[in-house]
């Protein structure tokens, strides 16, 4: 597909070019978009614009992503970070279901392959270990426990008791975890998904 085939990508411009002129970088709702630019812009097309990385969404109000004027190096950026966004959504997508075991499946981090656990409600370190039992560990780089984001503090705790040496002693790990990092990933702010990535010692 050319660039002049992507779908509404004038439509996207355009929007783009009045945003700048009405509000600058100052914040604006949909529903002032729809009262006060022309052509009265759909929800849809503001997402799209979102999309193309010309717009950014905080989940209450849009904003310019970069400004007509900002260098060429600004703009890049701009589009690898969206590139790079959807590349580790998509690998984290495609490697889904490939040799996963129950409640663990694979994530790519940093070009590292993680053994991915989703952290729930009231998960606690046994159940973590009991889906770990099994996991071909030394085919990962490590693990990543996943919440949302209000739940960071008691995957913290979690990730805590993970790395005690105790802990590799009492089960098949063999060896403790330590930490490694930590992501916060997510366009809308009320739905946020919390990552702690582990690694072996």
């Amino acid at each position: 597909m050319t660039e002049t085939e992507l779908p509404r990508l004038e439509d996207c411009l355009e929007l783009y070019a009045a945003a700048v002129e009405r509000y600058g970088s100052e914040p604006f709702t949909a529903a002032r978009a729809k009262r006060e630019l022309a052509g009265t812009p759909s929800t849809g097309l503001l997402e799209l614009a979102v999309a193309y990385g010309l717009l950014e969404f905080d989940g209450d109000a849009y904003t310019v992503r970069v400004e007509p004027d900002e260098p060429e190096r600004a703009w890049r950026a701009n589009a690898s970070e969206r590139a790079e966004r959807i590349r580790t959504a998509a690998t984290e997508r495609t490697t889904q279901g490939t040799g996963d075991t129950d409640g663990v499946r694979a994530l790519a981090h940093d070009s590292r392959r993680f053994a991915s656990v989703a952290v729930g409600e009231r998960a606690e370190l046994e159940g973590i270990l009991d889906r770990l039992e099994g996991v071909p560990l030394e085919e990962y780089n490590g693990i990543v426990l996943r919440s949302p984001g209000e739940r960071a503090n008691a995957v913290q705790r979690l990730a805590d008791r993970l790395c005690e040496p105790a802990v590799a002693n009492e089960t098949d790990l063999s060896r403790p975890f330590q930490k490694e990092s930590t992501d916060v990933v997510g366009d809308d702010k009320n739905d946020l998904e919390f990552r702690l990535f582990l690694e072996r010692e």
